[in-house]
């Protein structure tokens, strides 16, 4: 149990040194006393540290949760007590939390409340992986504050930072509330699509070339044909995991916001009826898995996706997309995550997606970088602005010819803010099958 001296007691001993200086050069005759000053000081701090409240009657309790969504925050009620008969008025806390946790906030001095310290931890993860409350650092004065008793507490909470499930429940829960799939009515679901549903009978309000002319001969009466949209599509969920998609954007990695987006749409899917796979690359493909249907397997793309780590390589889309096109046999919609920063970074991707694009229905995933959005709009202060702003225009012109070429070579574009990345691209799928594009 470590005690050492408050800034009070140092401050006091730095005066203590200046006027000991004073006596000695001004009344010398006073000198006797100085000794005797320092030991009573001396004293009194010895004292202090014994008669401070004892480190061994603290009792801290958490619970934090054992897994947690990236970006969520999850307020976490904790506590110290001091079972002692002995207990300060307020105490200083620091926690010892994982380099994934270091954007939690909690409050350092809390004073006491009902015989005991409460606080709440805002528990929060901008990162995948491992990250554990190690211990709890606790210190507090003595009673005449003149030194500090300090304690650390184990505490060894474990807990596992997955992709934001529940968001992803949560979004699919609304998405699918009620009679609402398509983002509008089941019924309209129905007309819209290629595969045969059912007979029902003609009225004004339908389409009189859905008329089944000899199921009407047969039955003598007018019945038309409806239709729906077609299920089991493959839809292959393609990451780029390089360099460029670890980059934080908005506080989260790209490929993060990645993960969520295609966890909603992929819950989507399923639950519509069509097929989900998956593929990841960097600098090779390293990442393929087979496909997976029902809301049962949803479990199974949980686990596919969580998996996926960011890498520092650079990305390979030449290799990649070509192993790509060789392995899905049958048309799917290709849902690509990726990234770039200008032309000539982009200039292989663009030819393997024209390449891809003629056997598939590629859509194109990128985040609007709001951080070069904001370097354009920001009003120059300095010259270093004015150079920061047309870089920033430069790159953003390179950015559209390049979304430009893609659209014009048959690849869907989406290129959304990074908070409506999810359901943005949800509402494009939806479109996209309603159209009977797939």
């Amino acid at each position: 149990m470590p005690i050492y001296p408050t800034p009070r007691l140092l401050t006091i001993l730095a005066l203590s040194v200046l006027v000991a200086l004073g006596v000695g050069i001004f009344a010398p005759g006073l000198w006797a006393w100085v000794p005797l000053v320092a030991a009573l000081l001396f004293g009194a701090a010895l004292l202090d540290g014994m008669f401070a409240p004892v480190a061994a009657g603290l009792v801290f309790k958490i619970k934090p949760p054992a897994v947690l969504g990236v970006g969520r925050t999850v307020n976490v009620p904790f506590e110290a007590r001091f079972t002692k008969w002995r207990q300060p008025a307020m105490i200083e806390l620091r926690l010892g939390l994982h380099r994934l946790l270091l954007t939690s906030t909690y409050e350092r001095r809390l004073t006491r409340q009902e015989g005991a310290f409460h606080g709440t931890l805002n528990l929060k993860a901008m990162a995948r992986g491992r990250g554990d409350i190690e211990a709890a650092y606790i210190r507090w004065q003595g009673f005449l504050g003149l030194v500090y008793v300090q304690m650390r507490v184990p505490l060894d909470s474990e807990i596992v930072v997955t992709p934001d499930l529940q968001g992803v429940e949560q979004d699919a829960a609304d998405l699918f509330s009620l009679d609402n799939i398509y983002g509008v009515r089941v019924q309209n679901q129905l007309y819209n699509g290629s595969e045969y549903h059912a007979l029902r009978e003609y009225d004004a309000s339908q389409d009189h070339r859905r008329i089944d002319w000899r199921s009407s001969a047969r039955h003598m009466k007018l019945f038309s044909r409806e239709y729906q949209a077609e299920r089991n599509h493959h839809i292959v969920l393609a990451y780029d995991t390089g360099r460029l998609m670890g980059e934080p954007l908005g506080g989260l990695k790209r490929l993060d916001r990645a993960i969520y987006a295609g966890l909603l749409l992929g819950y989507t899917a399923l639950k519509i009826g069509d097929n989900v796979r998956t593929f990841a690359f960097a600098s090779k493909p390293y990442h393929n898995a087979p496909p997976i249907s029902g809301t049962n397997g949803f479990a199974t793309l949980k686990y596919q996706l969580s998996a996926l780590e960011d890498s520092p390589e650079e990305s390979n889309h030449t290799l990649a997309l070509a192993d790509l096109n060789a392995k899905v046999a049958r048309r799917s919609l290709i849902i690509l995550f990726s990234d770039f920063i200008d032309e000539i970074s982009a200039d292989l991707m663009v030819e393997s997606l024209n390449r891809l694009s003629k056997k598939h229905l590629v859509l194109f995933v990128a985040c609007r970088d709001e951080v070069v959005e904001d370097l354009m709009a920001r009003t120059p202060a300095m010259p270093e602005d004015v150079t920061r702003a047309v870089f920033a225009r430069r790159l953003a012109s390179q950015r559209e010819r390049v979304l430009t070429q893609l659209r014009r070579q048959g690849v869907e574009v989406l290129e959304t803010p990074t908070e409506q990345m999810a359901t943005a691209i949800v509402s494009k799928y939806l479109a996209l099958k309603r159209a009977d594009r797939l």
